[in-house]
């Protein structure tokens, strides 16, 4: 088999290898995205929760987040914030009936100025979801508790509620999605799709390191053949010589 056979099936069968590693990838991103709705599914036919129940002293939640909860209290105007452009949501302080807060994203505001909130002691019921990480999609917006405890009323609970589509609605706003907590499994799936591309790079660049061997290997032979051959004719030609004299 000459050197470039062997360089180029090297190389495809790298190539072949990657494009399954890929596949593999995709298909674990898929179980990913699976998961998430699968996650969102499973707390969405949960039973609905008080929320003042499943915060504790310190400040801790139970596992409640993605769920429906409902709570108690009043709305305070002088406390809200717009947050996004594509989808600008409205973001203002409830002061539940024990004294803590919780911000409350009553909804998506269209154009203009969103509605007030409504007035007096009111109950409100939505998905509790923690904190935004800083969101790539900077159109959408972030609601950052750290950064509302700073100037809003304390003491402010670890988690937001996002109205229901009726909650929105009877406030004069559009329905805000909810963003749903990942499961356990999620990022263990998002992980397996990054390891199965990382293994489809490593196999490319292992092929090719294959195919430079064939290639130096191949220097290395012709180069012994050579040496071989240039030592036979020295020793053909010294025999030569002694033969004449």
């Amino acid at each position: 088999m000459n050197l470039r056979l062997k360089q180029t099936l090297a190389i495809l069968a790298g190539i072949v290898v990657a494009i399954v590693m890929l596949v593999l990838g995709l298909w674990q991103m898929n179980r990913f995205q699976m998961s998430m709705q699968d996650v969102a599914a499973e707390r969405a036919v949960m039973p609905t929760v008080q929320l003042a129940e499943h915060v504790h002293p310190d400040g801790t939640i139970d596992d409640i987040y993605g769920r429906i909860v409902t709570a108690e209290g009043s709305y305070l105007p002088d406390y809200e914030e717009v947050v996004g452009t594509s989808e600008p949501r409205v973001v203002t302080a409830f002061r539940m009936e024990d004294g803590r807060h919780v911000a409350v994203v009553r909804g998506v505001v269209e154009s203009g100025t969103p509605p007030p909130a409504p007035g007096g002691v009111v109950d409100l019921a939505g998905v509790l979801t923690a904190s935004d990480h800083d969101d790539p999609d900077a159109a959408r917006g972030s609601v950052r508790l750290q950064s509302l405890a700073q100037t809003w009323p304390s003491p402010l609970i670890s988690g937001y509620v996002t109205l229901t589509a009726d909650g929105a609605t009877g406030q004069g706003l559009a329905p805000a999605t909810a963003e749903l907590p990942e499961g356990e499994g999620t990022a263990m799936h998002q992980g397996y799709a990054l390891q199965w591309w990382v293994f489809a790079a490593a196999s490319i660049a292992f092929s090719i390191f294959i195919a430079r061997g064939f290639r130096i290997a191949e220097e290395q032979r012709a180069e012994r053949i050579a040496r071989r051959r240039a030592a036979a004719a020295k020793t053909a030609a010294a025999a030569e010589s002694s033969a004449d004299e």
